[in-house]
């Protein structure tokens, strides 16, 4: 049954209140004669008088921010043309006043498919814009306090690296100068991994196969420039947090720096892979050479230093740790792959 005047009034009564209480309004705008209406409850979102409703599609651009103006004529040109619903956040000005709007509106064509009007539905959208502004702000802070964390954790350790190199100059014994040397390369890892965090402005993550690449990439440098010993290096793209990172770039630099010493006698050639994969949720680092196997490489028997940081720094890893030693040595380690982040 057709409802009577005074049941459509209380439910258009009900209608305002529902909108006025959730901030939100609606309007219409009638093409052909270029004619803007708005509700009481768009009165009420914009806090203006009924006499101050903008009447034409010009009166409203002009309530709206110059900075956003022309993004908003395009978006609302794009739906007269292509006939689609669109939904928007602008700023607009009221007096002394600027608020934050979010708009979805439609066209409604005729039956020959001709532009009758647009409506559209408005929200204060003003102060969950306050708050992702806070918030934002509040996380750029961070950021800058952890890039500037990370930037002068790593200037220490290159202090330090410094003091090390410095000392080792007045060192004679060859064994001692390799001691200095492999020292400087441990704190190199984590100087570099700093170095890393600080350029890609990241803090908790690390691209494995680039941090691999760059640990290797340094060890050529250091100690195999007149070797005929080759360092491959074979890695997925793959996160590592920061608690994986450091350990595992410190046990390749490990195992790699010991394989070079102890796994070829002098002058002979040679070939260490470190290879890195992720199947599932595991993730597999491997150190592996074609040298004269464990029976050299004190370091790395159960009694040796070697050894046992390479066991330490697994079990922070929280990996299970295999050693084979028949043509060469391969230490593989299975540890739980990083989670990805949301």
């Amino acid at each position: 049954m057709p409802r009577s005047p005074a049941e459509l009034e209380r439910l258009n009564e009900r209608l305002m209140i529902a909108l006025k209480a959730s901030r939100c309004g609606t309007w219409r705008w009638d093409i052909a004669e270029d004619r803007v209406e708005w509700d009481e409850a768009l009165l009420a979102v914009y806090r203006v008088a009924p006499g101050d409703a903008p009447k034409t599609a010009a009166d409203f651009l002009a309530l709206i921010h110059p900075e956003d103006r022309e993004r908003v004529l395009a978006i609302l040109q794009d739906c007269l043309q292509q006939g689609s619903e669109v939904e928007y956040e602008f700023r607009a000005i009221i007096g002394d006043r600027t608020v934050w709007i979010y708009d979805r509106s439609r066209l409604v064509n005729d039956a020959d498919g001709r532009p009758l009007y647009m409506t559209g539905a408005c929200l204060d959208v003003t102060e969950r814009k306050r708050v992702e502004q806070e918030r934002d702000q509040a996380l750029e802070k961070h950021r800058w306090f952890l890039k500037e964390l990370n930037h002068r954790t790593k200037n220490h350790l290159q202090m330090i690296t410094a003091m090390l190199s410095l000392q080792a100059r007045f060192t004679v014994s060859e064994e001692a100068q390799f001691a200095f040397d492999r020292a400087i390369r441990r704190i190199n890892v984590i100087a570099d991994l700093h170095a890393r965090l600080y350029r890609d402005e990241t803090v908790e993550w690390v691209n494995a196969a680039d941090y691999l690449r760059d640990i290797c990439d340094g060890l050529r440098r250091s100690l195999l420039t007149d070797s005929g010993i080759q360092l491959d290096c074979k890695s997925v793209s793959a996160l590592l947090s920061l608690d994986q990172a450091v350990p595992m770039g410190l046990i390749v630099n490990e195992l790699v720096t010991n394989a070079i010493k102890h796994a070829y006698p002098e002058g002979k050639a040679g070939r260490i892979e470190v290879s890195f994969a992720v199947n599932g949720e595991a993730a597999e680092l491997t150190v592996a050479d074609d040298g004269r196997g464990l029976g050299h490489n004190a370091t790395l028997t159960p009694a040796g230093l070697g050894h046992r940081l390479v066991s330490a720094l697994a079990a922070q890893l929280g990996a299970d740790l295999q050693v084979a030693s028949a043509s060469g040595t391969q230490h593989r380690l299975v540890f739980p792959a990083a989670a990805a982040p949301a």
